[in-house]
């Protein structure tokens, strides 16, 4: 404020406000400090009160801590101290205000009012801060650092001289090496030992820590170390073996583990390695040296060699004299033994106590002041009962050992069960493989546990043998427990290149030189587009391109995606995602480019309609070279115009055939004999010649002419003159599309009848490129009526021959076959090529009039949602769309019904309640978890298929019963049981077909009788657990097509009796299930089965058997027969599958099986040869004289680590077309000889050309096998 008024600030300037003011002010404000000293005063002390009740607060949480064992933290002491400062400052300030102050309460010292009030208005401010910053309760008390040692309290007890030096001996070993054990008989005496151990370094310890552990306690032995070094505990036993890992790993320590029973892997709990002296280097680079030591005590010297341990300590029983003193000590009399009466008995005593200290201790201190002589000899009888039961007596001990390998092996057992589930869900979920370790680790698991359960069953005899051998076995199981993997999956590597199937192209093709040039040659040509009409051979030419990249290429992989109709970019992301097994949570469109933008790649992307920016999916740009990088994208399509929109660098166009050419495809399909007329030649020119020289049309035409005369040849030519365009129309242009469909539907028409042009027209209900399992093809012409045998077995028979008589047609394509395929696609599979597709549907909208009648979605992206609109609508199918769906629609005309694959929950049913026309409906491989009420509304279902949902604990409706229409219900579950309530099957009367495998947690037998009651029933599928419920299923006498065992002994009663021989199908053995379902000591294996059957009842075999698997059958080592031949008891066994048979030597008997056609061994490690002329079994070596495998096509030997040759030399395989060794790297020779090459040999697969060059041939073979050879493993192992 100014001195001067403003009005005189003209004529005096700023220079008076500039000199004074200073003055003015520092008064002003020191004077006030004169009047307010007692409001100051007052403040101070009320602020200063509230600073001592948090004070207060914080000692008492101290105190409080303290009697916890905790201690103050330096930010709570500091504070304290703070705190305590200002409180007595405030009442030094505040008593000598109180001294001046005199006459009415004033103090007539201005000089003092003015300090006493200046420091409270200062100071004030400072306890209030001190009360802002009050330490939170979590600051306040801390846990302690550990001690170096902590002490175990054995100054008192004293050691006999024998122990002294033992215990000098471990302290001396202590000094010089990593690692001790310490081992004797006597267990609480090794602990006192490592205890007196402990506690010799609490006077003077050279270690950072000192750490002891009991292992036999429940704790585990990392948590007793959380504990000790007061660390924070976290439950991933990993993470934690890490924390510990890097406190101790420039820490000196000793660790002392008390009472080891198995092999104990420290460095998993978190114990730096190596031990001993150790240079560790520090922040800067400076080095020092730390000592690491480990001392283990056991009962056992094989435990401490197990634990490496470079010295080991035996404690040795006491001396006599020793054993006397320790007792006389304990007892409290040394003159005991003077005793005339007692001295005796307690010399007795001693002896029977074999000196082990802890005993003499304990009797020692329970016969104290006795002096009756019937009690010490009640002592000495009952120490001689015990020494028996412990050492004498060989049953006792048996009892014991075996009920600790129970023990141990029920540990193994659930450890075993949680890594087979981990892995499991691994592999569902999270797209991982095993690791090599952990699948070797689990069938050493799978192994123990069968050997335990052969023992435990013949340690009923109690012999000594049995005691040896389980003894043994308790070892065993102890090791594999501790060294469960640590790592049990990993993310599965996908190989670099996918082999496509179909007809290899001529390398000397022109578009397929021109592609890879522009691939390989042109590195600024990022994206190819290659197009031409449908049928043209686009698809065809892509795989080519695929396939002509392998080992040594320039990309680290190779991608074939297919697009087709209606692509969207979560559509191409998913199969990225599925082929290179990402994570599909979170960004796909971020995983794919992070997994990509380091790698060079080739795209091909496979009949594109529309657009789709490939950045949105994840492909990284720009495409071509790029740092050294090479990028690329090939895509075809049938419009010119996708190539422009996707920015394409180079052009190929896949034109029309020249006429040659075109003649020269025409040919090859049809029948030389038809085209020896001369005249029938002129005609199949013309008609070829009306056919454009479109190869799909030449392929497809000519199978139809097959043996066709000149009346038929005449006609065909008149169809495609009214069917086709005018011959100067240009292909290319708008609506030929629909004039190609006229020319193929030629050859729909030459089809012999109805039935079969329907069941064409059928295959449109799966996606398009998608792969159709035969089986599958088949249940659903069943479901349709379409075919309809008084056997089952007929129907399937006539249906595959549909799907033959529509192959030959070249309306279908046959699909390859892969190594481990399932049972339901032993047939194989199918194809539809996408024109001949369209063309059926457009076929069945009355020839594109009526689009609406049948509805096929294309698979569609998660953001979408799919809505039928619809009054015309008869079928509908939307599988594998995984969008929320929803129907607008005339519900009395909708008849059939897919929606497999959906992801769908039970509300969808909501949405088709009261389509009451439909016949056909299919939800399988959805999320249903209970079977729907509302289904049961749909009373004129003939077929309904539930398979592979994920149905829990849950019932199927009472009124299921209502659906008196049904024939073909299928309940075959992917996870969880359904319980079927009584009544409900037998209301079912006209049920032809029923599958329940896996569904039921226990066939009860008021299921079979009702089952029983069925007129219809041709075929029933179910899972049979134990060989009570197969006595059962056998007395009801149904007819079993689709059989699961979880008993192998069962195997051999089927295979001995009439079981279901004439309707017996599929038969799997499949012990995995009872592995994870049943108790350990149930005998679950055998070593043999024994086939008997007699000749001459020509009945007494299995006509029908098609499929057998037999998985993790452990212990079967071999198949015998007794009576009739393999070939006599399986005429018709097709596809034989064998897995994880870990003991089974060979497969000789399955060499002259009339009808095998695919074998596949996988994990077999037992197996050295996979067949023998001669092995020892009379019956089936009577059968050398015969042809070896006269029809097997196709031989998978797969993950078969012993497997060292397939056969003897030699041997015939008249019919193989494909043999796949993948992983079976002891293989040294194949059984082939120059001439018993297979002759129609088409592919021989190893892992690498390493395997291939190995091998030991006769010389030349290895020459004719040269062009057949494939590299690269086709899944991963």
């Amino acid at each position: 404020m100014p001195i001067v008024p403003p009005a005189l600030g003209p004529l005096l300037g700023n220079t008076v406000n500039t000199v004074i003011s200073p003055f003015y002010t520092l008064f002003s404000t020191n004077a006030t400090y004169c009047f307010t000293a007692r409001t100051n005063v007052r403040n101070h002390k009320t602020e200063t009160e509230t600073l001592k009740g948090n004070l207060h607060s914080i000692k008492q949480r101290i105190t409080d801590g303290e009697r916890n064992g905790l201690i103050p933290t330096e930010e709570a002491k500091d504070w304290v101290r703070r705190a305590e400062q200002a409180i007595s400052e405030e009442a030094a300030n505040r008593e000598s205000f109180d001294q001046r102050c005199r006459i009415f309460g004033c103090s007539m010292n201005c000089w003092g009012n003015y300090k006493t009030s200046k420091e409270a208005a200062e100071k004030v401010h400072a306890v209030r801060t001190y009360i802002s910053s009050t330490p939170q309760p979590n600051n306040i008390t801390r846990i302690p650092p550990p001690p170096p040692v902590v002490d175990l309290s054995t100054h008192s007890a004293q050691l006999p001289p024998s122990r002294e030096d033992t215990l000098n001996n471990a302290l001396r070993c202590i000094t010089a090496v990593g690692a001790i054990g310490i081992w004797g008989p006597d267990r609480d005496e090794k602990t006192h030992l490592l205890k007196k151990i402990n506690d010799s370094f609490l006077e003077e310890c050279p270690f950072d820590f000192v750490i002891f552990v009991t292992a036999s306690s429940e704790v585990s032995v990392q948590a007793q170390i959380v504990s000790r070094l007061r660390t924070d505990a976290v439950p991933d036993v990993a993470t934690q073996a890490t924390r510990i890992s890097e406190l101790l790993s420039k820490k000196k320590f000793l660790l002392l583990v008390d009472d080891l029973r198995v092999q104990l892997d420290l460095q998993a709990a978190g114990i730096p390695y190596p031990l001993g002296d150790v240079q560790v280097v520090e922040a800067g680079q400076v080095s020092r040296w730390v000592q690491r030591k480990v001392v283990v005590t056991s009962i056992s010297q094989s435990i401490c060699h197990l634990m490496d341990v470079e010295r080991d300590i035996h404690v040795p029983d006491l001396g006599e004299d020793e054993a006397r003193q320790l007792f006389a000590e304990e007892f409290g009399a040394q003159d005991i033994y003077s005793d005339p009466v007692i001295g005796a008995l307690a010399e007795q005593l001693v002896r029977e106590l074999k000196s082990l200290p802890s005993d003499l201790i304990r009797y020692g201190k329970v016969m104290q002041g006795i002096r009756d002589v019937r009690r010490w000899q009640d002592a000495i009888d009952a120490v001689r009962k015990a020494n028996l039961r412990r050492d004498g007596d060989p049953l006792n001990l048996s009892e014991k050992i075996v009920r600790n390998l129970k023990n141990a092996t029920e540990d193994l057992n659930a450890k075993g069960k949680d890594v087979h589930r981990e892995i499991a869900d691994a592999e569902l979920q999270h797209n991982k493989t095993p690791t090599n370790e952990a699948k070797r680790w689990l069938q050493k698991v799978y192994n123990i546990i069968h050997d335990v359960q052969v023992m435990s069953h013949g340690s009923r005899q109690l012999k000594m043998d049995v005691t040896m051998e389980a003894s043994e076995k308790l070892r065993e199981v102890q090791e594999c427990l501790s060294t469960c993997p640590s790592t049990i999956v990993v993310e599965s590597m996908p190989p670099p290149v996918q082999e496509m199937p179909g007809p290899s192209m001529s390398a000397e093709n022109l578009n397929l030189q021109d592609a890879l040039h522009f691939i390989k040659d042109e590195p600024t040509v990022g994206m190819i587009g290659i197009w031409g009409p449908g049928g043209v051979g686009k698809t065809h030419l892509l795989k080519n391109i695929n396939n002509s990249f392998g080992e040594g290429m320039d990309f680290n992989f190779v991608l074939f995606v297919t697009a087709s109709k209606e692509c969207s970019v979560e559509k191409v992301q998913s199969q990225i995602i599925e082929r290179f097994k990402l994570p599909s949570s979170g960004s796909k469109s971020r995983t794919i480019y992070e997994y990509m933008k380091t790698k060079s790649f080739l795209v091909l992307l496979d009949d594109l309609w529309d657009e789709i920016d490939l950045e949105d999916v994840g492909i990284p740009y720009p495409l071509g070279s790029v740092n050294k990088l090479s990028r690329k994208v090939v895509l075809t399509t049938r419009l010119r115009k996708v190539c422009g929109q996707m920015k394409v660098k180079k052009e190929l166009k896949v034109a029309y055939l020249q006429e040659h050419e075109a003649w020269q495809l025409f040919e090859e399909n049809i029948d030389a004999e038809t085209l020896s007329s001369p005249h029938i030649e002129d005609l199949a020119r013309e008609l070829m010649k009306e056919l454009k020289g479109l190869p799909l049309a030449l392929i497809t035409i000519g199978k139809a002419m097959y043996q066709k005369d000149e009346y038929q040849w005449e006609t065909a030519i008149q169809y495609m003159k009214k069917s086709c365009c005018t011959e100067d129309k240009d292909p290319i242009e708008l609506g030929m599309e629909t004039n190609v469909f006229r020319q193929l539907k030629f050859s729909y028409e030459k089809l012999r009848n109805d039935t079969l042009r329907y069941c064409f027209l059928t295959c449109v209900l799966w996606p398009e490129d998608a792969k159709i399992r035969k089986v599958d093809l088949a249940q659903c012409w069943m479901g349709l009526g379409l075919v309809n045998e008084h056997d089952i077995e007929y129907s399937f028979r006539k249906s595959y021959s549909l799907i033959a008589d529509l192959t030959a047609a070249c309306l279908l394509e046959s699909s390859d076959v892969r190594p481990g395929s399932s049972f339901e696609n032993s047939h194989g599979s199918v194809k539809v090529h996408d024109v001949i597709r369209d063309m059926a549907l457009w076929i069945s909208c009355d020839y594109g009039e009526n689009n609406d009648k049948w509805i096929v979605a294309a698979p569609g992206g998660r953001d979408k949602r799919i809505i039928i609109l619809s009054n015309k609508a008869e079928c509908i199918s939307l599988s594998f769309n995984r969008i929320p769906i929803r129907f607008n629609l005339d519900p009395l005309k909708l008849r059939i019904l897919c929606l497999r694959n959906n992801e769908l929950d039970e509300s969808i049913v909501e949405e088709i309640k009261n389509c009451t026309s439909l016949t056909y409906l299919d939800l399988s491989r959805n999320n249903l978890k209970r079977i729907p009420e509302e289904l049961c509304s749909l009373v004129n279902l003939e077929y309904l298929d539930l398979s592979e949902n994920v149905f829990g604990e849950s019932g199927v409706p009472q009124s299921f019963g209502k659906l008196i229409n049904l024939k073909f219900l299928y309940l075959k579950s992917g996870s969880g049981y359904v319980r079927i309530p009584s009544g409900v099957i037998s209301r079912l009367k006209a049920l032809q077909v029923i599958d329940l495998r896996s569904l039921l947690r226990k066939c009860t037998l008021f299921l079979f009788r009702e089952l029983g009651t069925l007129p219809q029933l041709k075929a029933l599928g179910i899972l049979v657990r134990d060989l009570a419920q197969l006595e059962s299923l056998e007395a009801a006498n149904l007819p079993v097509r689709y059989l699961a065992l979880n008993d192998v002994s069962a195997l051999t009663r089927i295979l001995s009796t009439d079981f279901a021989q004439r309707t017996l199908y599929e038969l799997d053995i499949n012990l995995e299930r009872y592995f994870l379902e049943q108790d350990i000591n149930e005998e679950i294996d055998t070593r043999e089965i024994t086939v008997e059957h007699d000749t001459e009842q020509p009945n007494n075999r299995f006509g029908a058997l098609n499929n057998l698997h037999l998985t993790m059958t452990r212990s079967l080592r071999e198949i015998k027969w007794m009576g009739a031949t393999p070939a006599f008891i399986f005429p018709r066994l097709a596809y034989l599958e064998l897995i994880m048979c870990q003991h089974l030597l060979h497969l000789s008997w399955v060499m002259h099986l009339p009808r095998l056609e695919q074998l596949h061994i996988v994990s077999c490690d037992g197996m050295v040869q996979a067949f023998m002329r001669c092995h020892g079994d009379k019956l089936c070596n009577g059968q050398d004289k015969t042809k070896t495998f006269p029809r097997l096509k196709l031989l998978f030997l797969i993950y078969n680590e012993s497997l060292e040759t397939i056969g003897d030399n030699g041997m015939e395989f008249p019919s193989l077309e494909r043999l796949e060794l993948e992983g079976s790297l002891a293989l040294k020779r194949l059984p082939f000889q120059s001439d018993s090459v297979p002759p129609k040999l088409k592919e021989l697969r190893f892992d690498d050309a390493r395997c291939w060059e190995r091998l030991e041939c006769e010389e030349g073979v290895k020459t004719i096998l040269q062009p057949y050879l494939k590299f690269g493993r086709r899944h991963q192992g």
